[in-house]
């Protein structure tokens, strides 16, 4: 599952880089590259999920955003484990790129996918969902993004779409040092599915105009 979706990321990955090089060459001549810029969201980092995430602008107001989260906390004798893995990505629209600085700033909107694994466990029973297209999330997101200085800014968000996931419930077996499955599950969900306050560094500051 893992290598099937990683070379289904790469084709999307590989459009969208066609996309906007077509799109920022051939409409701006002021920019010879996109505004790129890295990201991290707190709220991530608060849960001991360590992030970084990429956004590429256009001049048209359409930006691109992939996010990694990742965290492989575990204490195997004491049966403790958090680890969580995700893929997300979104295309955004800023409402009022005509008149903001570039790279953009204020209110945008657009449209996201998230995939996930996690394993959870906290001294007992366990929570595992090992495959990527057993836990996803899709909606639409409203943000509002505000410079801190030249280099940084803040960025926040809040996405409403379906969450699912299909999980597995297991219990430890001390004496055979492995993991028995008692149960499998899904939980289905739709709302909030989304929440980031990113602080945001934007890497090609010194070519806006």
């Amino acid at each position: 599952h893992l290598k099937k979706s990683f070379n289904i990321g790469r084709y999307i990955a590989i459009l969208v880089g066609i996309f906007f090089f077509k799109t920022t060459v051939a409409q701006t001549s002021d920019f010879t590259s996109p505004a790129i810029q890295l990201r991290t969201n707190g709220l991530f980092d608060l849960a001991a999920s360590p992030n970084v995430g990429l956004e590429i602008q256009t001049d048209i107001g359409l930006a691109w955003q992939f996010d990694y989260v990742g965290a492989w906390w575990n204490n195997d004798s004491k049966h403790r484990y958090f680890s969580n893995y995700a893929f997300q990505t979104e295309f955004r629209y800023y409402i009022n790129h005509e008149t903001c600085d570039y790279p953009y700033l204020g209110h945008h909107v657009g449209v996201y996918a998230i995939l996930a694994t996690y394993d959870f466990e906290f001294g007992g029973t366990g929570y595992m969902s090992p495959d990527l297209d057993r836990t996803w999330s899709a909606g639409v997101s409203y943000g509002f993004s505000r410079k801190l200085n030249r280099k940084l800014s803040l960025d926040f968000t809040v996405g409403f779409g379906y969450f699912t996931s299909l999980y597995d419930v297991y219990e430890p077996m001390d004496e055979v040092k492995e993991y028995l499955r008692t149960d499998q599950r899904r939980l289905n969900f739709f709302g909030p599915t989304k929440l980031e306050v990113s602080l945001i560094w934007n890497l090609n500051y010194l070519n806006r105009p």
